[in-house]
């Protein structure tokens, strides 16, 4: 996939809630490095996941799982200085400018 295929791209997406109302403003879309690719996902605005990256937007107002967030927090203060360190090293890496640089210009920055 070459980079002005990515940034050219014309797709035309409607998003409705469960009530069948379109949403205009549900989620704003991003990249993301998975590895050394990248991946389309979607940034929530309003709801109850503001501001996280989910794969649909029409996730953005799901509930989330309270197993799953206990269990999220118990491994982050565990693992807190090693996911430091790695994602120090992971963002001076090519792919991950060139994918903030990208997110920005979808931002209008």
């Amino acid at each position: 996939m070459k980079l002005v295929e990515v940034l050219y791209e014309d797709v035309e997406e409607v998003y409705v809630d469960e009530k069948g109302e379109i949403l205009t403003e549900a989620a704003v879309r991003q990249w993301k490095r998975m590895g050394t690719t990248m991946i389309k996902k979607f940034r929530c605005i309003g709801g109850l996941k503001r501001g996280k990256l989910v794969s649909n937007p029409a996730k953005c107002v799901c509930r989330k799982d309270p197993k799953k967030v206990r269990h999220g927090r118990k491994i982050m203060r565990m693992k807190k200085g090693t996911i430091n360190r790695k994602s120090k090293v992971a963002k001076k890496r090519a792919m991950s400018k060139l994918i903030s640089k990208m997110n920005k210009r979808l931002m209008g920055k």
